[in-house]
């Protein structure tokens, strides 16, 4: 019995985040302001670049452009042309991100017109891809998908899309265009609170008994919900990882919807 009893203490423990508290990363998290940015002198000239402004957050931090890391947290270099994604992350795995960012090359000049997906777990967002440039015509593909001549995409979810645009001497550029996330209807009621009681405000975890915070009670959700965001995105809280993909995402549009007491 007792062996057991080990084992249960043992295995909710590991349910937990491994933070003692979570951070609150809308008052503690670092902040990331675009200041200029330097357009290529080329469609395949790799000379653009992107000035940023980077203060906050816990050290070490490290700056990420389309998701892959990068030296430096204020300037970078060796750019094509293109729609780049900015990302500072701190030792916290607190964020914070410039979408969207654009960059022109001389002979390779486009708009990406963006309309938000206000669907939580499907997708009705979209994006046109205008080019004014002097080598039409132009051919554009989402993804991994073939070059066509249509330049609208549709049915698409929030977050980072690769749209591929071709002109007629076969130069491409890669537009990493972030669709935003409008406003879904996320309920706390109906959709957030019944995982934070099933995975979060549990003996040895955000009940409000082991910890000062319980997480059955929406006050204290809301105080931590940009920091319940991050951590359940990147899967370090739960400490092990319990939650489902559709889960993490109803949480994720509940807070950007602005965690309302619905």
């Amino acid at each position: 019995m007792r062996v057991a009893l080990l084992i249960s203490v043992i295995g909710l423990a590991a349910s937990c985040s491994s933070d003692v508290d979570p951070v609150d990363c809308e008052v503690s998290g670092p902040s990331i302001n675009l200041l200029q940015t330097f357009n290529a002198s080329g469609c395949d000239i790799s000379d653009g670049g992107i000035q940023v402004a980077v203060a906050g957050g816990q050290e070490p931090l490290t700056l990420y452009v389309n998701n892959e890391a990068v030296e430096g947290t204020d300037q970078i270099n060796n750019l094509a042309a293109g729609v780049y994604s900015v990302m500072v992350r701190d030792a916290n795995h607190c964020t914070a991100t410039l979408d969207n960012v654009t960059i022109l090359a001389a002979d390779f000049s486009f708009t990406a017109s963006l309309q938000p997906n206000t669907s939580c777990l499907a997708g009705n967002g979209s994006v046109t891809v205008d080019v004014t440039s002097t080598n039409p015509p132009y051919s554009f593909k989402l993804g991994n998908g073939s070059f066509t001549a249509n330049n609208f995409f549709d049915g698409l979810p929030s977050g980072n899309h690769i749209i591929t645009v071709q002109d007629n001497n076969n130069c491409m550029i890669t537009l990493a265009v972030a669709i935003p996330q409008g406003v879904t209807g996320t309920s706390w009621s109906n959709d957030i609170k019944p995982i934070m009681e099933k995975n979060c405000a549990i003996s040895g975890c955000h009940n409000g008994v082991s910890r000062s915070n319980n997480f059955r009670e929406y006050a204290s959700v809301k105080s931590f919900a940009a920091s319940i965001k991050t951590k359940t995105q990147d899967r370090s809280m739960p400490f092990d990882g319990s939650l489902t993909q559709n889960e993490i995402d109803l949480i994720a549009c509940w807070v950007d919807d602005g965690a309302l007491q619905n």
